[in-house]
């Protein structure tokens, strides 16, 4: 009997931890998009697992589609500007700058990030930040047109995903809290499994005042930060989800289509905050938010 025990204890370790398939691609597409396949989608997990009278979590189903392995990136961002420029599209252009102005929000010396974080060769595969979903729509839009120039016998629509389709790409059919299928925030070997604000006790102390705690979390890097990261990191770090799908929590928050919120939490949440179903106000550009797209393929 305490053999069991000791089982049931390690089995949602187990299932945190086990290999992922294959990820899934489509012969339309680059190999930067993994497949989505239909299936059920849970919604307001968290809220029904404290309603006790009704456990049950909303339920619906969704059709496959494909979503980009990671969030966009910098140097993705920057084809984007780069074609409309080319094409003269001027107005668009200016109208899709980035707002690197947005890490003087975070930090108390930032300067250094508003100066090179989209422009330095260091930072070309990290999430591209500071734009507005109007922006990262327009970038979905771009792809469409993109990609219609192919003429593949396909119709292949971009668009930034819908809460739904983002909570399926997630974490599936699974009722985890985490994309990684657990409810830790580190595998077995203690490495963190998503990049987010990580402190202990040394970071919170008691005034000589009153009496009360404060936080004294600093951002730059020493012991505290176990990940040793202090903002982003490479949008393909960490491992994958079951479906190939690189930080859907952590690393920045993800605007999501159908409502002015962005998911997963980012590297300047705590490990609670970084849940499949965290949000945050996405109401305008923070460099703690960027985006995905999922594509839908259509035979002609």
């Amino acid at each position: 009997m305490k053999k069991l025990g000791y089982f049931l204890l390690l089995l949602p370790l187990l299932f945190a931890f086990g290999k992922n398939k294959k990820p899934q691609h489509s012969k339309y597409l680059t190999k930067h998009y993994v497949k989505v396949p239909a299936g059920k989608v849970y919604t307001n997990l968290e809220a029904a697992l404290i309603n006790t009278r009704n456990p049950n979590p909303a339920k619906d189903s969704l059709p496959d589609f494909y979503i980009s392995s990671t969030e966009v990136t910098n140097i993705q961002w920057k084809e984007f500007l780069m074609y409309l420029k080319q094409e003269g599209r001027m107005e668009e252009y200016k109208a899709n700058l980035l707002d690197t102005t947005v890490w003087r929000q975070q930090l108390a010396y930032n300067e250094p990030y508003v100066n090179y974080y989209y422009q330095h060769p260091a930072y070309t595969d990290f999430p591209a930040v500071g734009m507005t979903l109007k922006q990262a729509t327009t970038y979905a839009n771009w792809l469409t047109e993109i990609f219609a120039l192919k003429d593949q016998g396909v119709k292949i629509t971009f668009s930034v995903p819908t809460k739904k389709q983002w909570i399926r790409s997630a974490r599936g059919e699974s009722t985890s809290v985490y994309p990684w299928g657990g409810p830790y925030l580190r595998n077995s070997k203690g490495c963190f499994l998503a990049n987010f604000k990580t402190y202990d006790e040394r970071f919170i102390t008691r005034t000589n005042v009153d009496g009360e705690y404060t936080d004294t979390y600093q951002v730059w890097p020493y012991e505290g930060f176990n990940d040793e990261m202090t903002i982003t990191s490479n949008a393909n770090s960490y491992y994958p989800n079951q479906f190939g799908i690189y930080n859907m929590s952590g690393n920045v928050a993800e605007l999501v289509s159908d409502d002015t919120v962005a998911m997963g939490g980012s590297w300047n949440d705590t490990g609670y905050d970084v849940r499949v179903e965290s949000e945050q106000p996405a109401t305008k550009p923070k460099s703690t938010i960027g985006f995905r797209v999922v594509a839908v393929i259509e035979k002609l």
